[in-house]
């Protein structure tokens, strides 16, 4: 056994490899801001969607490390320090969620509807009676908080605990002193995680649909992190393995990881089906609109967010053995990862298309014959927010026909006018139109198609690879840091035990007589 592997070396091939992924990730992200819509929507949802993303999977990584350190398992003492190091991406988190931050403040960007300058204004003839009643919670004072704010106070557990653990290698023998220090860390950070992590969904990924809300929004997107984050832990541990490194960890350690990973994406099943069946059973139009939404105009979205996310891992890992094959288990944590980065294109893309189109109107002063069109009624407070895409951002000819067919299609068929939110949030020339087919007054015309938007195209791709190449490298220079094994970790011992095995156990203890392995 050759204890020298326990100290990972960031080899210059590597950098090399992800230098040139985040070279791609930038170029693509360059060619989607040159060849997009005026707004550059499809720029800034593939920012949006990655920040938010790999972000998430740093959070839940260290939210995950947390509950096990609390719950004083000691199986994960061989595997915490990948989690560890993924969880430190939260400092590059910050950075990339401040572009955001700083888009919303200077208006760069239109992703948020409620960001639109006199959109709670009632003298406005803009004005959202909807949105306006929740400017309290959708501004950018909010937003700022509920993102950076958190983000911060989530890096600052992540990183006094990663010490902690760090400099628990230098004691003299194995004891609990530092690994109370971790516990105290990770123990506070579970209800500051697990409340927080609300604030920062809603603020930066559900308020792209302001009319829209869900009680169950916040657990579903976080266990699609979670479940991201999970994924991506087993395919680091095969392929560090795979370079000589993390030698103790074994099949069983392996098959740990792979139930969790079946466990939750079960759970995340579950979630996904509770929030889409309460909202059908109780048929709110001011709900169901999310899911006709994405049903009718992203089917293959839809649809393919439970084939990637629940049939394929279930039908795969439902074997108990299948999650002790490294081969297995690294295909499926592919599909798995690829197939929560695709969900949050489904929860992000048809919303941000939606507001780029409700921008676009208010710019061309569309709103105006909307508004008196539709007076407001307090039946009906929040008929969902989405435009005919025919409206799309290049504004094509044969769109703008489209569109004109649809708002003026729009007031005639709803059965429930709401005039502000109309005005503001494009609920005459698209939400009430949507609605009114629920009721059969309204055609069913599937959105054309848009590269970046009804489904991922090279570009996206290529701004995943370059997220991805920026996450790694960040984790790999982090992993440089402190040795793989947390050699005086006082679960350490039941750790290795996972596979029986006394003669790793006496080269551990011989490996502790030797100070130059600390």
């Amino acid at each position: 056994m050759n204890l020298t592997n326990t100290q990972f070396v960031f080899e210059s091939k590597t950098k090399s490899i992800l230098i040139g992924g985040m070279v791609l990730g930038a170029l693509c992200l360059i060619l989607t801001y040159l060849n997009d819509d005026a707004y550059h929507t499809r720029f800034w949802t593939n920012f949006l969607h990655n920040s938010v993303y790999f972000t998430g999977i740093a959070f839940t990584s260290m939210f995950f490390l947390s509950a096990q350190i609390t719950a004083f398992a000691g199986w994960n003492s061989l595997v915490k320090r990948v989690w560890e190091a993924m969880s430190q991406f939260m400092w590059v988190g910050l950075i990339l969620m401040a572009v955001l931050v700083a888009g919303v403040w200077g208006h760069f960007h239109h992703l948020y509807h409620w960001n639109t300058p006199g959109i709670t204004d009632p003298a406005n003839p803009i004005f959202d009676k909807i949105i306006a009643g929740k400017a309290g919670f959708l501004n950018a004072g909010w937003y700022t908080l509920g993102t950076l704010g958190f983000l911060a106070i989530w890096y600052f557990w992540a990183y006094n605990l990663r010490k902690a653990s760090v400099a628990q290698d230098t004691e003299e023998t194995a004891s609990f002193a530092f690994y109370k220090k971790q516990r105290k860390w990770a123990a506070s950070f579970l209800p500051l995680g697990g409340f927080l992590s609300t604030v920062f969904i809603w603020q930066s990924v559900m308020s792209i649909d302001p009319h829209w809300y869900s009680t169950m929004f916040a657990w579903y997107s976080m266990i699609s992190m979670w479940l991201g984050s999970i994924a991506l832990t087993v395919m680091l541990l095969i392929y560090l393995k795979s370079l000589g490194y993390l030698e103790y960890v074994t099949r069983e350690h392996l098959h740990d990881v792979g139930k969790f990973l079946f466990g939750i994406s079960v759970f995340w099943t579950y979630l996904w089906f509770d929030q889409f069946m309460l909202i059908w059973y109780a048929n709110n139009g001011e709900e169901t609109i999310y899911f006709r939404e994405r049903m009718m105009h992203y089917p293959v979205l839809f649809w393919g967010n439970l084939l990637l996310n629940f049939v394929t891992p279930f039908l795969i890992l439902m074997r108990n053995d299948t999650k002790r094959k490294f081969g297995t288990m690294f295909f499926v944590a592919l599909i798995v990862f690829l197939g929560h980065w695709w969900d949050y294109f489904y929860m992000i893309k048809p919303g941000a298309r939606i507001a780029a189109n409700e921008a676009k109107e208010i710019s061309e002063g569309n709103f105006g014959k909307h508004h008196k069109a539709a007076p407001m009624s307090e039946a009906a407070p929040a008929t969902e927010a989405h435009t005919p895409a025919a409206t799309e951002e290049h504004a094509t000819a044969e769109h703008a026909a489209h569109d004109t067919v649809a708002h003026e299609a729009a007031p005639a068929a709803h059965e429930t006018p709401a005039a502000p939110a109309a005005a503001a949030h494009g609920e005459a020339a698209h939400g009430e139109a949507a609605h009114a087919t629920e009721h059969g007054a309204t055609n069913g015309e599937e959105r054309p198609f848009k590269a970046g938007f009804t489904l991922p195209g090279f570009l996206e791709l290529g701004t995943l690879i370059g997220f991805l190449s920026l996450y790694l490298f960040f984790f790999f220079n982090q992993l440089t840091k402190s040795s793989l094994v947390p050699w005086k970790d006082p679960y350490l011992d039941e750790s290795l035990h996972h596979e029986t095995g006394a003669l790793i156990s006496t080269e551990v203890d011989a490996h502790h007589g030797h100070d130059d392995h600390h």
